[in-house]
């Protein structure tokens, strides 16, 4: 066992990221009118609860555990699903977010659940329709149309 095992170094970086937050919740609760409601509640939870969870990562019980590199299938999927992400990230501001949103939730559904196209195409335009409708028809979010009008 050593002193700079995996989840010691992940407790250490979580603590890092958990005062991040919480500095960043200290500075914008200056405009809050009082403790639970305002731009400074949701970093400051997140920010506790990384410092929490790094703690306990640190303090904890290291047990001895070697993982295996992916290799073979596992390592294709998991290369073609980050460019995937890479594409959809620029394609959002050509052909404009539900297109874009539509094709990527379709072709990752099909890469990492291995469903077959037709339920991938399903499930795909639920997803897009569902997220359409919360974040575009109630929450009034503007997110880039592309060279589409939707």
């Amino acid at each position: 066992m050593t002193f700079f095992s995996e989840k010691r170094i992940g407790g250490v970086i979580a603590i890092i990221f958990g005062i991040i937050a919480l500095l960043e919740a200290n500075s914008l609760y200056t405009y809050s009118l009082n403790l639970l409601t305002g731009d400074h509640a949701l970093p400051g939870l997140i920010g506790m609860l990384l410092v929490l969870v790094g703690i306990s990562l640190f303090f904890g019980k290291q047990e001895e555990n070697k993982g295996d590199f992916p290799t073979g299938k596992l390592l294709v999927t998991l290369i073609a699903t980050i460019i995937l992400l890479f594409v959809y990230c620029f394609l959002i501001t050509v052909i404009g977010y539900v297109f874009s949103t539509f094709a990527a939730s379709v072709l990752l559904i099909k890469l990492i659940g291995k469903k077959s196209w037709i339920l991938s195409v399903v499930i795909g335009g639920v997803i897009t329709t569902v997220l359409y409708y919360v974040f575009i028809v109630l929450l009034n979010t503007p997110f880039p149309s592309g060279m589409f009008l939707l």
